[in-house]
């Protein structure tokens, strides 16, 4: 029984983030070793002279000549809610914000890109369908969540009555992602998300000489700040948060690498490390120097304005990325019928709404009794294990990609000849 319950009270602790990182050495190891070992494998792919090839699946995305829309689909999908929901409690409680930046940027944005190199090649078979449904389980049921919480805590609402405004929260982010799949509305959603998170960021600079900012630590304002110190780099072995970021990272990388599959559709592995490793930083350099400088979480501590704005913000993050899930997971999910010949007997839009519907209602209902029972990141933490050996595929799929030791014919990608060759297809976005 002593061991029964010792094994216990290393679960509770593991979900409250207690102690020491190297409390916890098995999931810090795991789930670290995938950032560092991703890192690098990104790294080769960029230098690679494989890494100019295209990606070429025309069953997918019409190509998005926009740069910029591409850098925010990338951006809005990668960092989901984290970003906006990432606030001076976590940057003060760090040695500097250079773990912060480092995070939310390289850590998020490597494991992704690696998972969609692999995707590209992969995206059709039936087991990574099923992985891909996991993650968008597992991954969202932590993302949405903490939007619809971080948005109602400053209500202070209790009890019971605390269901009302959390289906409402959820409602509303299944309708306008459910919008958007139906209407094939995100691009448009993409840079609308931008356009609110600099009009927010905006907004909380020209009230920061109005509020009362003296529990601010100006020590740790600056991007990467610390980094040349030895205290970053020996917070890996001392705060748990940041191995467990790479689990809920790993929890929805699987679908995002779907998505980089999805719509990358006329631009090289370099152009998919530099645009979305560039977005995220442009992004979270911004939001950290912001949130921290201003000492602002979201609350009414601004006036009912700066919270709506900030709340929206985070709504619109949250329907990005549920949107970006949501039509990879229909894609598949339709091909997968079809090929089954269950088509003639449905017919293929009638399988489109069917699924489409049924995702939504899902996890719009996953989503509240989450909320409503209470979520212990534990259960993230676990679950994330299941996504380890896709990782391990991908990380050695990578680097034969990069080294030239694999059927590029079965890739997803195109040399830039052919690439030239096939250009005038009518694949291009209007």
């Amino acid at each position: 029984m002593d061991l029964i319950d010792r094994i216990f009270e290393h679960f509770v602790a593991m979900g409250n983030l207690e102690g020491n990182a190297t409390d916890y050495p098995v999931f810090m190891t795991i789930y670290l070793g995938i950032f560092v070992t991703c890192t690098i494998v990104s790294i080769a792919l960029l230098l690679s002279k494989q890494g100019n090839r295209i990606v070429w699946l025309p069953d997918q995305h019409k190509i998005i000549k926009s740069r910029f829309s591409y850098m925010a689909m990338l951006a809005c999908t990668f960092t989901g809610v984290y970003l906006v929901g990432s606030f001076p409690s976590e940057l003060q409680n760090t040695y500097g914000t250079w773990n912060a930046d480092l995070f939310y940027t390289i850590g998020q944005t490597c494991p992704m890109l690696i998972a969609g190199i692999y995707s590209l090649a992969t995206y059709k078979t039936k087991k990574n369908t099923v992985l891909n449904i996991l993650s968008i389980i597992i991954g969202l049921s932590t993302s949405i969540p903490m939007a619809a919480t971080v948005i109602l805590a400053p209500l202070q609402i209790e009890g019971i009555m605390r269901i009302v405004p959390i289906i409402m929260v959820i409602a509303i982010i299944v309708i306008l992602a459910l919008v958007s799949v139906k209407y094939n509305l995100l691009v448009r959603y993409s840079r609308i998300n931008i356009y609110m998170f600099i009009v927010t960021s905006i907004a909380l600079f020209t009230t920061i000489s109005t509020f009362d900012n003296t529990m601010v630590d100006v020590g740790k304002i600056l991007p990467f700040q610390g980094m040349l110190n030895i205290e970053p780099w020996q917070e890996w072995f001392i705060n748990p948060y940041w191995w467990y970021f790479e689990a809920t990272v790993v929890s929805w990388a699987v679908f995002c690498g779907r998505f980089v599959a999805y719509c990358s559709n006329g631009y090289s592995i370099k152009d998919i490390i530099k645009y979305g490793t560039f977005s995220l930083v442009f992004l979270t350099v911004i939001w950290h120097v912001v949130s921290a400088a201003t000492g602002y979480t979201l609350s009414f501590s601004r006036g009912p304005i700066i919270y709506i704005l900030t709340a929206l913000t985070m709504i619109a993050f949250a329907v990005t990325s549920l949107d970006s899930a949501t039509k990879t997971l229909v894609d598949d999910t339709v091909r997968l019928i079809v090929e089954s010949d269950n088509e003639k007997f449905l017919g293929k839009d009638k399988i489109m709404n069917i699924v489409t519907y049924s995702t939504m209602g899902i996890l719009g209902v996953l989503n509240v009794i989450l909320l409503v029972t209470g979520f212990p990141r534990v259960f993230t933490i676990m679950c994330c294990l299941i996504f380890v050996p896709f990782f391990v595929r991908a990380i050695i799929y990578s680097i034969l990609f990069a080294t030239g030791k694999v059927d590029y014919s079965k890739s997803g990608t195109i040399t830039v000849e052919e690439y030239q060759t096939m250009i005038e297809q009518q694949y291009v976005e209007e």
